[in-house]
C-alpha cells in the first residue's frame, strides 16, 4: 500500500469520527432550576445559620479593607 494512500486513509477516517460527535445542547424547562442548590452564606459551618454573626464579620471585613480602618485610634 502507498504510504501517501495510507495517510489520505487514516485522515479519512479521523474526519469523518470527528464528525459523529453528539450536540451538547442543554434542554431547559420553563419555570424550572434543575442545577445545584444555592446556600447562604450564613448557613456554612463556620455561622451555623447566624444571619445576623455573618453580617457583622462581613462589617468588620469591610472596615479593615480601608486605610481609615487600619489605623490605630488616637
Amino acid at each position: 500500500m502507498n504510504p501517501t494512500r495510507l495517510v489520505l486513509l487514516i485522515g479519512a477516517a479521523l474526519a469523518l469520527a470527528a464528525c459523529s460527535e453528539a450536540p451538547q445542547v442543554t434542554h431547559y424547562e420553563a419555570g424550572t432550576y434543575s442545577g445545584k442548590p444555592d446556600t447562604r452564606p450564613w448557613e456554612s459551618a463556620a455561622y451555623g445559620g447566624d444571619k445576623a454573626k455573618w453580617e457583622s464579620d462581613m462589617r468588620a471585613r469591610a472596615r479593615k479593607q480601608t486605610e481609615i480602618g487600619r489605623m490605630p485610634p488616637g
